[in-house]
């Protein structure tokens, strides 16, 4: 019963969402993908903000990317307490909205997340946006598609497709290169280039500079891939009529905490990558993680403690099994959960590795552990990557045990609910 009336009231907020967007035709940028659309999305939209002179920018704080989140981002709707009887009530506040209320932007930042088939077409029949961005496919989520990982792609292309201007995508990806020739006439290719990038270190802070349209580029981010953002965020910004006319750039980005912080704590490293993760999303981690060792930290020893990646159905044996040949230069690795424990522990034993294995089924358990190995190895420094799925894990309990009290606020989950909720899993163990 609650199903269909979630499902009815979810039509209805589809209806004045249009007339809303309808009445204030804002400009709309779209984004999807497997790995990194988060971090795309701010990345977008912290440089359109520092780049304009007039005009309105918006993208939610939150990570509103459902069927019901993106209804809240259109309407700047930042906090909700998911019921039914809130739903109704929020319905009759959208309706008013939807007839009364001033345009709050000109141009919407907008997520678009699907964990189901179909999902897509409802967001976009919803809105659909005039400039469309997929970032990296992966086999996340491919659990919930029965037609194979395959459905999932088509799912997501659904953007590109659907978009009224531009699209951007990853000119290397196989399945969108055949597809494009469904996507927009007028078509960019994102990662088509990889600039050339150099790395400084100035007041505790790693930035990467480039060039970019005969511009200098700096950013306080790390990753070939948060270039490639910046890039496409300067060419949007051409797009929307706003003139890019400095010489210089220099972008500091604030990003959601817990998709690659970085903590520095008695002469280790640490890498907070624990809000979740796919098999591409921890390739790209690992390979940054990696480049700041080399660039930045080349005396330190690595160290990862990773987790299950979870939601990959019949594939997850295969992912977990190919990770082993990504860490194997690292002087220790700390595992938690049983898919970890079950591929890839076995995994490295073949590779010869078995003497540097930590595992454990708790994460508290595993932060104490690792806590006990870098204090009988004090000679040494660590960079230490923490990165892994969310689901019953929670993994940045290892790295709180590390990390001192006015660090701890930093990581992720860490509300009294989240608390509680994580407390009685581990009381249940």
């Amino acid at each position: 019963m609650k199903k269909h009336i979630y499902n009815f009231l979810l039509r209805v907020l589809r209806f004045f969402t249009r007339i809303y967007l309808w009445r204030t035709k804002p400009r709309v940028i779209g984004i999807t993908g497997s790995v990194g659309k988060t971090t795309c999305r701010d990345i977008i939209f912290q440089v359109l903000c520092q780049v304009q002179d007039s005009q309105k920018i918006y993208t939610s704080p939150k990570n509103y990317n459902s069927e019901l989140g993106l209804i809240f981002s259109i309407f700047c709707i930042e906090e909700y307490s998911p019921s039914i009887k809130n739903l109704f009530m929020l319905t009759w506040k959208i309706l008013l909205m939807s007839l009364f209320l001033r345009k709050k932007y000109d141009v919407l930042v907008a997520e678009y997340g699907i964990d189901s088939p179909w999902d897509m077409d409802f967001l976009l029949s919803v809105m659909r946006p005039e400039i469309g961005i997929i970032t990296k496919l992966d086999a996340v989520h491919s659990e919930n598609f029965p037609w194979w990982v395959e459905q999932y792609w088509q799912d997501k292309a659904k953007l590109l497709i659907a978009s009224k201007a531009k699209v951007y995508f990853p000119w290397n990806d196989s399945f969108l290169q055949k597809q494009k020739y469904l996507f927009p006439e007028n078509r960019e290719e994102m990662y088509h280039q990889e600039p050339s990038v150099k790395y400084k270190q100035e007041a505790g802070n790693i930035f990467q500079e480039f060039r970019c349209m005969d511009k200098k580029i700096s950013l306080n981010l790390i990753g070939n891939e948060n270039t490639q953002y910046t890039k496409i965020a300067l060419e949007i910004a051409k797009n929307l009529g706003i003139n890019v006319t400095e010489k210089e750039y220099i972008f500091h980005f604030h990003l959601q905490p817990w998709r690659f912080s970085l903590f520095s704590h008695e002469n280790h490293l640490f890498i907070d990558s624990t809000y979740n993760a796919s098999p591409e999303s921890m390739k790209l981690i690992l390979q940054n993680t990696k480049l700041i060792r080399r660039q930045m930290y080349p005396k330190y020893k690595m160290l990862y403690v990773l987790w299950d990646m979870r939601e990959l159905g019949d594939i997850s044996h295969t992912e977990h099994k190919q990770l082993a040949h990504e860490i194997i230069d690292a002087a220790g690795v700390f595992t938690v959960g049983p898919e970890m424990y079950k591929w890839l522990v076995p995994e490295l034993h073949e590779l010869q590795y078995a003497w540097k294995i930590h595992s454990s089924l708790s994460s508290r358990e595993v932060g104490k552990k690792l806590q006990e190995f870098l204090d009988k190895h004090k000679d040494e420094s660590y960079v230490i990557l923490f990165k892994g799925s969310q689901n019953t894990i929670f993994i940045e309990e290892a790295l709180w045990e590390l990390l001192p009290d006015n660090q701890r606020k930093n990581l992720v989950r860490q509300s009294p609910d989240w608390k509680k909720k994580k407390q009685d899993f581990f009381e249940s163990l």
